[in-house]
C-alpha cells in the first residue's frame, strides 16, 4: 500500500460557485446531505472519506471567500489528513493549475471533484494505482468516462498553463489515455442541483439527470 500511494497527490476541486444548487437552497452544495436522509453524511464529507489515505497527500482547493466551507474544513480536514489550499480563481482550470503549482508530485495527481460523493473507495484506489508519469487515466462505466482522473507528471506544464474554467480535456482527447473499466456508477454522478441527491437505494444505479450528462464538468473531453 505504501509504495502504491507514494509520490501521488490527490487534488479535490472544491472552489466552484455552485450557483445552480444555490438557486433553490441557500447553502454550499458541498455542505448539503449527500443522501435524502436526515442522518446522511455531507457531500464533501463523503467525497473526502473515499479519498482519504489513497495518495501520499490530499489537498482540498477552496475559494478564499467561501467562509462556510472553510469553517467546516477548519474543524474537519484533519480527520481526513487533508490540507486546505485557499485560492482566488476564475474557474476550475485555474484552480487546478494553482494546486499543481503548490503541490508538485513525482508520479502524478489524482484529480477529484468535491461534488462527487458516490465514488467507492476501491474505485479511487484502482485509479491511483494506475497513475504513471506519462499517463492520463480515466474511469469508464457503462461506456461513459467519469471522475476522478489521474494525470501523470509529464503533463505538468499543460496543467500549469490552465486558465479560467477550461480544464484538462485536451489531455483526455489523446489516443494514449488509459481507460479503466469500473463497476461503479458513482464515477458518473455529481451534485449540481438538489434533485441530483440520491436515495440510498439509488446508489447502485446512475440517474440520467446527473450533471455529468449535461456536460458541466470541464475536465472531461
Amino acid at each position: 500500500m505504501s509504495d502504491l500511494r507514494s509520490d501521488v497527490c490527490t487534488i479535490v476541486l472544491a472552489a466552484g460557485q455552485g450557483s445552480r444548487f444555490r438557486e433553490r437552497h441557500d447553502t454550499d452544495k458541498l455542505l448539503a446531505n449527500c443522501e435524502r436522509t436526515s442522518d446522511s453524511r455531507l457531500v464533501i464529507e463523503s467525497t473526502l472519506g473515499a479519498l482519504r489515505g489513497v495518495a501520499e497527500k490530499l489537498v482540498v482547493v477552496v475559494r478564499r471567500d467561501n467562509r462556510e466551507l472553510l469553517a467546516w474544513l477548519d474543524q474537519e480536514a484533519a480527520h481526513f489528513d487533508a490540507a486546505v489550499l485557499t485560492v482566488r480563481t476564475d474557474g476550475m482550470g485555474h484552480s487546478l493549475a494553482q494546486a499543481v503549482a503548490q503541490y508538485p508530485a513525482q508520479r502524478g495527481w489524482l484529480v477529484a471533484l468535491g461534488d462527487m460523493p458516490y465514488v467507492r473507495p476501491d474505485t479511487v484506489q484502482r485509479i491511483a494505482e494506475a497513475i504513471r508519469p506519462e499517463r492520463a487515466v480515466v474511469p469508464v462505466n457503462q461506456g461513459q468516462r467519469g471522475h476522478p482522473r489521474g494525470i501523470g507528471t509529464l503533463h505538468q506544464n499543460t496543467l500549469l498553463g490552465l486558465k479560467g474554467d477550461r480544464g484538462a480535456q485536451q489531455l483526455f482527447a489523446q489516443s494514449d489515455v488509459v481507460e479503466l473499466a469500473v463497476d461503479d456508477p458513482g464515477v458518473l454522478v455529481d451534485i449540481d442541483r438538489p434533485e441530483d441527491v440520491l436515495q440510498r437505494s439509488q446508489r447502485s444505479t446512475t440517474p440520467e439527470r446527473s450533471a455529468f450528462f449535461r456536460g458541466r464538468t470541464s475536465l472531461k473531453p
